[in-house]
Formats: C-alpha cells, sequence, structure tokens
C-alpha cells in the first residue's frame, strides 16, 4: 500500500494497472469514459458526504468566501444531476 496525494499520479498508478483507488465522482468526471480506466460505483446508489464549512465571523461577508460557499452549494448537485 502506498499513500500518494496528487491526483494526477493516483490516476497514472490506476492506468499502468499498479493502482485502484476511491475518489469522488467529480474528479474522475475527466477520466470516466478514457479506456484506461475502469469506474465502479461503491454501493448501487454510490454514497454521498455532506459538507460543512465555518469562517470567522469577520470573513463571512467578504466576497471570495461567500463564492466559495454559493460553490459549495450548487456544484456537487449540478454533479451528480450530470
Amino acid at each position: 500500500m502506498r499513500q500518494v496525494e496528487l491526483t494526477e499520479v493516483i490516476l497514472m498508478l490506476v492506468a499502468s494497472g499498479r493502482g485502484v483507488t476511491v475518489l469522488p465522482d467529480w474528479v474522475l468526471r475527466d477520466v470516466k469514459y478514457n479506456p484506461d480506466y475502469v469506474t465502479r460505483p461503491i454501493t448501487e446508489d454510490g454514497l454521498s458526504k455532506r459538507m460543512y464549512a465555518a469562517t470567522r465571523e469577520e470573513d463571512g461577508l467578504k466576497p471570495y468566501i461567500a463564492h466559495m460557499i454559493r460553490l459549495a452549494r450548487t456544484e456537487p448537485v449540478k454533479l451528480q444531476r450530470a
């Protein structure tokens, strides 16, 4: 077993037949139909996880923080529907 943190390296190990991995579907959307990879859901319905975000009170209204939270609320829903 080897711990690898870079997604590109993980995918290279899998493509070369030297590994398997568990990754979120949004990471795999670019390689899902590539013949070098076989993707399978963990369960029939997949798995989902609730994400939480915490900010300091003084940072909560900063535009980039508000935008990140808005993306975190909308993007996973779009990806699940795709």
